[in-house]
Order: structure tokens, then sequence, then C-alpha cells
């Protein structure tokens, strides 16, 4: 496994000094689509949707452009998918004073992103309901939506048989002793294998069973995690996974996070490095293949892979809060 390539989607947008949260959606043989947010900073009124196209052949981004402006919100993460004809972009909408108090919204495109539909509401079945990582398409053609309880700290994956018609039913809870969110997913041996950021101080896994209906008690893979969003992916029968393999603040190593009641944002280490690892015995065993980032203070966060083709891989995150990065992986 190696870097082909590693650079930037944009230098800078002006009178956006702030980016954060991509999201990757391969739309044809020779384009990828990036969306992110971009203002002042996250939670700001000036925070607007941005997006890119990336063409595969050349190995060129386009200029960004606002995609979704809302002068009274500010807007968050995004969630492409494509289906039969279908582009559709789930995204995030602040209505209160944090993330637990938003609200839920699609756009639609038919023509692989050029032209968009307006805005529509999203209503899942229950409120607080949030997301920040793939949707998942299954063999047999249903979808699985990871979304999550941030005020809770509860992931609450959806499934549907019918996408078009946004028809989601909820497939079970999944909880960890501090909390858990952001849960990526990839289809393994006809189950759903997940693994989930975590306040636990390291990435979890579980199992999602059909016949049973049931996730399994999720555990400790052994990487440690500092509350941070992570990417999951599979290439033939390798398990790739893009983290920040930093778990408690240095000054605190000490001290067991499963024995605090309240978890402080303080208390985690800072998002510094961030690596690329592969297990390759369905997620049993992981090995650190790569360092993407990693210079103390600085912060590379919030990843996210889009499948080339059989060898490759690309992976887009957060850099330093300011630009958005992107590499593509020889695999």
């Amino acid at each position: 496994m190696e870097i082909v390539n590693k650079s930037f989607i944009f230098e800078n947008i002006p009178n956006k000094i702030s980016s954060h949260s991509v999201s990757l959606c391969k739309v044809s043989n020779t384009e990828i689509l990036a969306f992110w947010f971009s203002g002042t900073w996250e939670g700001e009124k000036d925070v607007d949707i941005f997006f890119s196209r990336y063409n595969i052949i050349k190995d060129k981004w386009s200029k960004p452009k606002i995609l979704i402006h809302d002068p009274f919100r500010s807007l968050g993460n995004t969630i492409p998918i494509v289906f039969d004809e279908t582009l559709r972009l789930y995204y995030c909408a602040m209505e209160g004073k944090d993330w637990t108090e938003s609200s839920l919204w699609y756009i639609e495109s038919y023509d692989k992103g050029f032209t968009w539909s307006k805005s529509r509401a999203f209503s899942p079945h229950e409120d607080s309901l949030l997301f920040g990582t793939k949707i998942l398409p299954l063999e047999d053609g249903r979808y699985v939506f990871p979304l999550y309880n941030e005020k809770l700290w509860v992931s609450t994956p959806y499934i549907t048989s019918n996408i078009l018609a946004n028809e989601w039913q909820k497939i079970g809870e999944i909880r960890t002793e501090k909390g858990n969110i952001q849960q990526d997913m990839v289809e393994l041996n006809k189950h759903i294998f997940s693994l989930l950021r975590t306040r636990d101080g390291f990435v979890y896994k579980t199992i999602y069973d059909f016949e049973s209906g049931q996730w399994t008690e999720p555990v400790s893979i052994g990487i440690p995690n500092p509350n941070s969003r992570i990417a999951l992916e599979k290439i033939s029968n390798i398990l790739i996974c893009c983290c920040n393999p930093i778990g408690l603040n240095k000054e605190n190593l000490t001290t067991d996070p499963r024995k605090l009641s309240n978890i402080e944002e303080s208390f985690w280490g800072k998002r510094e490095k961030l690596s690329i690892f592969v297990s390759s015995d369905e997620g049993n065993t992981w090995n650190e293949e790569i360092i993407l980032e990693e210079s103390k203070d600085k912060e590379y966060s919030y990843p996210w892979f889009q499948i080339i083709d059989e060898t490759k891989i690309m992976t887009a995150y957060t850099y330093e809060r300011q630009k958005i990065a992107y590499a593509i992986i020889k695999i």
C-alpha cells in the first residue's frame, strides 16, 4: 500500500477561513464529487456547504462553489448517495445552540451534480438524530443509514428497501459505556461490519446479523480514538480504516476514561496524527500501514473514503480546519 498522490482540493476560499467535514461520492467512471462546509467557524451563521468536482483522469479539482446557503442556519455534515439515476445529498442545519438542536434536509440531482432540486425536509421517526458517515448499499438492494443521537450518544442505524421514497426503519441501538456516534460500515460475509467513534477511548467494532436482527456487543479493536470520526471501507477481502490513533490527553494517561462520570473535550488527545490501518482477517487485528499526517498541535480529522477502482482508493479529510486535503492510495 502506498500514496501515489497527496494534495489539497483548494488553497483557500475567499471570506471562508475555516473548512471541515468532507464527504465524497463517485458519480461516474471519471468523476468524484466532494462536499464540505466552510465559513468563519463551525456553528456560525455564515457557514455554507461547498462542493468541488474531481476529474480522475486529469487528477484535477474544479474551483469550489457554494452549493447550499441558508441565511438563518449554520450548515453541517453532508452525506451523498447515488441510486438509479439520482444523486441525493443529505445535510444538517443547526437550529439552536449546537448540533443537538438540528434539522435534517436533502437535495437531489439528476445530472450528476450539475443542477439540483430545492431543499426538502428529511424526517426520520425520532427527534435529535444526526448523520456523519456514508450510507451503505447492500448486495440485496437495500441501504443502511448510520444515524445517531448526539444528545444520548447512541448510534441508531436505519435500513430501507425503498430509498427513493425515504422510507427508513430503525435496526436497533448501539451503546457503549461512555457513548458512541458516527459509525461507519461495510458489508462482510452477509453481515454488517461496523466501526464506532466513541468516548470510551478506543475505536469499537460491532457486527449486525440479519437472521437474529441484532448487533453484537461493541468491543475495542485496540486503536485509540480521541472522540473523532473514523472512515471504513472494504476492497476485496481487505478492510481499511482511517482514523486519529490518539486516545487520552498525554497529561491524563494515568486516568481511566471508563471511570469518569463526565468526559470533557480537553481530556482527549489532539487530532494531530491521521493514519491508515488495514485488516486482512475480517477486522480481528489491525496494522498501521500509512501515516497520512503527523505534526504536533495541528489538526487532521474527519476522513472519508471513496473507492476509485479495485486498485486505488481516495481519502479526503480536514486539514487544520482551514483546507480539505486528499490522498490517492494504491492498494
